[in-house]
């Protein structure tokens, strides 16, 4: 079982690498600097909640485990339901937060979600070959 701190490390890292993402992301569509800083501080203080949450449910449903380590498949069902949490976020934060359209809101979301899952199942697996802090 990972511990705190090794859910606290991992949720850094990872928002570390979905904020390059959000830059690269923001730079396709031609966003500017300021929007792009707006964007990444609400994704990092929602995001960052959110990611702490679904990383310690997902602590305590011990499904797809392989002792101490996460199998393959466990990895892709702790991305989707990420993604798909995540996927909701972006779309209500560009829209409530950033003062997108509905349609703008969902492409970029749609979007930076592409980048995102590579991101996370990348992590995952990363993360998934140390065992720093497991129990």
């Amino acid at each position: 079982m990972d511990t705190k701190k090794r859910t606290i490390i991992k949720t850094l890292s990872y928002r570390f690498f979905v904020m390059l993402s959000l830059v690269v992301t923001g730079l396709l569509f031609a966003k500017d600097v300021t929007w792009i800083s707006k964007f990444i501080i609400f994704s990092w203080t929602i995001g960052l909640v959110s990611f702490l949450v679904h990383e310690r449910l997902w602590v305590y449903f011990q499904v797809l485990k392989d002792g101490a380590k996460d199998t393959k498949l466990r990895s892709i069902l702790k991305t989707i339901t990420w993604r798909l949490w995540s996927l909701s976020i972006m779309f209500l934060i560009t829209i409530f937060l950033m003062g997108a359209t509905a349609s703008e809101g969902a492409i970029y979301a749609v979007v930076s979600n592409i980048f995102f899952v590579v991101v996370h199942y990348t992590h995952e697996r990363v993360w998934n070959k140390y065992n720093w802090q497991r129990t």
